[in-house]
């Protein structure tokens, strides 16, 4: 068990090391992958690892739809921060000065977000790009255990089949060589008795003769 385990760990490492530095595109987005592996062909694991994928994906298109969303609002409250702006002697002061204090609340949280949002976008490439290499390097395990069995599937055949036609061809032979003798059979019998006592003996046996007009 250790043994296959360890085996099996430096065959992810070789896949690793194969896929270094190379670009591929998100499986969960490409066509051929889907083509490749249905639904009724993924495994458990693979299917957990294309949830996670696609889950990853969802997050970064919804963190730059938020960032767009924030900096939208960012922009709305800093003109209100512009429009509400007073030296104190105005007579609405007071309530501007309360609209600002309000104003400043919703800037500060809303720059947090997009600290945090900003920090996410900068890190789910890398996630996603892991993720995406976990499930590339299941499927490879997955397809190329799939090659191999079918390459041993198909050497037997093979084998299966280079037999079968030796053996179709002494077949055909011996089935040649019975009809060949059933021809030579009938026709001298057929000169020998004559066609109307053939016709009783037919009669009676279901014989292969051939075409009577080639064997007469």
């Amino acid at each position: 068990m250790a043994r296959k385990k360890s085996s099996e760990e430096e065959r992810i490492l070789y896949y690793r090391q194969a896929l270094k530095n190379k670009k591929y595109p998100l499986l969960t987005l490409d066509p051929g992958w889907h083509e490749l592996f249905p639904d009724h062909r993924k495994t458990k694991t693979i299917r957990q690892l294309e949830k996670r994928l696609n889950k990853l994906i969802k997050k970064q298109g919804q963190t730059n739809n938020d960032i767009k969303d924030y900096e939208k609002a960012r922009k709305v409250i800093m003109n209100n921060i512009l429009a509400n702006m007073t030296d104190g002697h105005e007579q609405d002061s007071p309530i501007r000065a309360k609209k600002q204090d309000e104003n400043q609340r919703l800037l500060n949280e809303l720059d947090e977000k997009l600290q945090e949002a900003f920090e996410l976008e900068e890190l789910l490439p890398r996630q996603i790009q892991e993720a995406n290499e976990e499930l590339l390097i299941e499927c490879m395990r997955e397809c190329y255990d799939e090659l191999m069995h079918n390459t041993a599937q198909i050497d037997r055949l093979e084998e299966w089949i280079q037999e079968t036609r030796e053996e179709l061809k002494e077949r055909i032979l011996q089935k040649q060589d019975m009809e060949m003798r059933n021809t030579q059979t009938y026709k001298y019998m057929h000169r020998l008795l004559g066609s109307e006592v053939m016709e009783v003996f037919d009669r009676e046996h279901k014989v292969w003769k051939g075409n009577m007009e080639e064997n007469l």
